[in-house]
């Protein structure tokens, strides 16, 4: 899953938000995916057209089944 999402990060550096929501600042991807490697997290950019474009660490299996469920309470 991590190598996936990371393929897909076209992006040299990233403004990065830690997983608990507080800012840690413009790193490199390569910095960014070691600092959600060490935490056991997914590195998932969330705002592509953004300069520089942002990425959050979060569990993103979790992340999934939270947005699969609020859709099935909007049904």
């Amino acid at each position: 899953m991590i190598g996936e999402a990371v393929a897909r990060i076209e992006a040299v550096e990233l403004r990065v938000i830690s997983s608990t929501g507080e800012q840690i600042g413009v790193m490199s991807k390569a910095d960014a995916l070691a600092k959600a490697t060490a935490e056991g997290l997914d590195l998932v950019l969330i705002a592509e057209r953004a300069t520089p474009p942002v990425a959050k660490i979060i569990d993103f299996k979790k992340f999934l089944y939270q947005e699969e469920k609020k859709q099935k309470e909007a049904r």
